[in-house]
Parts: structure tokens; sequence; C-alpha cells
């Protein structure tokens, strides 16, 4: 697999009744018995999540649909700070939704049948050699202005919110080296005679983009809230909190990292800074004093009014306690802000490890 994401788009659709539905709607309305009548929305059925792959789940429908609008283009995006080749691909997800009239005992009084469709592009590793594989997981229907007609006159159109939820992959079809033992193998006791021939051509692979997926794993993790004074060659003398959820899933997708800082003694240095982003390359676990661990990773954020700095952030979780510390660089290369090392007196950072392939592999 080259490259696989999930995602989710919405359109919103007008449904309109023609006069000879608003009689029917009207005339159920005017029956008590009948009243109320509520709006539905029905989508087709889509296939299960898994497996992944397979022409059984891949298939397209009649009443539903994905698909490549175009041709694919080469295009250079920014990704941690530097520059990756990809591919751009617009895919288009069409389907069917049946809203229905139905009275109080069930019975349809009328339904419209209409399409939705979305367009959207995709930045992917798409290289040449590799096939796209475009699925509909599911389809949502939500009438957001109600569902409920209780009275006439009945409504002449209402509006339909329409959500895919998608499935991508990139794929092509490789050989896998895997790790093996033979118990007792043969001696080279075969001869044959060589023919003279031309030599058959290399068998090359379509190049994978490492820089878009899979993205590296982390070789350990950062969690929990705590807060502490700053150490004693801190910058600034104050109060500084974290909140870190750093390699969830030993990933640093979806990472986040937050810090305030309160200078003591009413001064009005006080900041909120968010990381916006992580630097892959930087970030190192290793094993600390104490059966502890130490987490660092680097990266670039802002403050709440708008400022951006280069941040250093360590963690260390030990049994005797939580120590972490925070540095803010700015552009010229200058430490604007240097907390020391914080000792946590109010919560605390779980350090965690992961587990690699290398941890779990056959030596």
């Amino acid at each position: 697999m080259y490259d696989w994401l999930t995602d989710t788009f919405s359109v919103t659709k007008q449904v309109s009744f023609t006069p000879e539905q608003i009689r029917r709607i009207e005339e159920a309305l005017a029956d008590p018995a009948r009243r109320p009548l509520r709006l539905t929305c029905q989508t087709p059925v889509t296939p299960p999540a898994f497996p992944l792959s397979g022409e059984e789940t891949m298939a397209e429908t009649e009443s539903f649909l994905c698909e490549q609008v175009g041709e694919k283009r080469d295009v250079t995006v920014s990704l941690n700070g530097s520059f990756v080749d990809a591919q751009l691909v617009e895919l288009l997800f069409t389907s069917e939704v049946v809203v229905a009239v139905v009275d109080r005992n069930g019975l349809v009084v009328t339904s419209v049948t209409t399409d939705a469709s979305v367009l959207e592009p995709f930045v992917l590793c798409y290289p040449d050699g590799t096939d796209l594989f475009c699925r509909i997981t599911r389809i949502l229907c939500k009438i957001p202005t109600g569902t409920v007609i209780l009275n006439t006159p009945a409504p002449r159109s209402f509006n339909v919110t329409i959500t895919f939820c998608v499935d991508i992959q990139i794929e092509a079809e490789v050989k896998l080296e895997v790790l093996a033992k033979f118990c007792a193998p043969r001696n080279n006791d075969l001869t044959a005679e060589e023919n003279e021939m031309d030599a058959c051509p290399d068998i090359v692979f379509p190049a994978q983009c490492p820089d878009i997926f899979p993205r590296p794993s982390c070789d350990c993790s950062v969690s929990g809230e705590a807060s502490g004074h700053t150490g004693s060659n801190a910058t600034e003398k104050g109060r500084l909190g974290v909140l870190a959820e750093i390699c969830q899933n030993c990933s640093l997708s979806d990472s986040s990292l937050q810090f305030t800082f309160d200078q003591e003694d009413g001064g009005m240095n006080n900041f909120n800074f968010t990381a916006d982003s992580f630097d892959q390359d930087s970030l190192v676990c290793e094993p600390c004093e104490g059966k502890g661990l130490k987490f660092t990773v680097s990266g670039t954020g802002t403050t709440d009014d708008g400022e951006e700095f280069d941040f250093n952030f360590a963690a260390v979780s030990k049994h005797s306690g939580t120590l972490f510390q925070l540095q803010l660089v700015d552009e010229r290369g200058v430490t604007v802000f240097e907390s020391g090392i914080v000792k946590a007196e109010e919560g605390t950072l779980e350090v965690e490890d992961c587990v690699s392939f290398d941890d779990i592999k056959m030596k």
C-alpha cells in the first residue's frame, strides 16, 4: 500500500415537491388519523469497512459510486518543513437519496428521489504503476429544517444534507521479503547447462513516498497535564502549565501541545503557547536515571498574540515524579523563553515506550 486515507464530505440539496405530491400531502394532513406526517431520508446500503480491498467492496453500484475525474497531476507540497513530490487527483462521489413523507401509521404518502454529488481534490502518493481504489463506506442523510409536518399548507421545498464517508487507497502488486528460517536447508547439489541468452530486465517496483505514507512511527509517547514553578535557570520566574498529547497510537498525527505561563509578582509577561507542527526527526526517547524515560521533541508554534516561535520540549516520567522543560526560540535563533527544569507540583505527564517492529521481529 502506497497511501491510505479516510475523510468525510457533505453537500446540501434542495428538494421540491410537485403540485400532485403537495395535494397528496395536504389530503393526508386533513385526516386527523394520519397526522402528524414525517419526512424520512433513505440512503443506499454501503459495504462494510473490512475487508480493506477487493472487487466486492470496491465495485460501483447503480445507486452510488466513486470515480476519478480527469488525469492525475504531479505536484510539490510542503510537509514537515520540507517539500515532497506527490500527485493531485479529483474524485467524484455520487449517491441517490430517497426522501419520503410518511404518516403516523408508517404508510408512505409520497416520495422524491434525488441525487447528490461532491467533487473533491486529493493530494496522494500515487506514482505510475499503482492503482487507485476509492469507495464510499457510509452515506448519511439529515434534514436540518425538521422532519415533522403538522399543518397545511405543506412546505413546497426543504433542504437535505448528505454526508459521504470515504476510503481511498493507493496500491500496487509487490513481492515482500518476509523474515523466516529454514529448519534444514538442502545442499547445492543440482547443476544445469547454462544457455547464452539476453539478460531479463530487472523487476522495478513503483517508488514509494515515505514522506507521505506510511508516516514514521514514534519510539515513545507523552500524555497528561501538569504544572509547576520554573527552574533555577529560567528567564522568567512564574508558573508553567503544560497539556500534552503527543504520539498517541505511536504516530505524530493529531498530536497536540499547549503551554500557559503566569509570571510571579503580577508581571505582564504572561502567555499561552500552542504547538502548530512537530519535527519528526527531532523526536528522541531515551532512558534516564531512576528507571524513567525522557521524551524530547522540537517544532514550531504560536502564542495567543500570534507570534511564531520554534520550541524545544522535554518531559521525564519516573517514580519520583514528572519533570518538564520548555524553550522558545525566535527567528534569529535567540532563546526568548527558558523555563528551566520544572518539577510537576500538580498533575503528571506519562512517558511510555512504543512497541515497534524491531521490538517484536524474530532475530
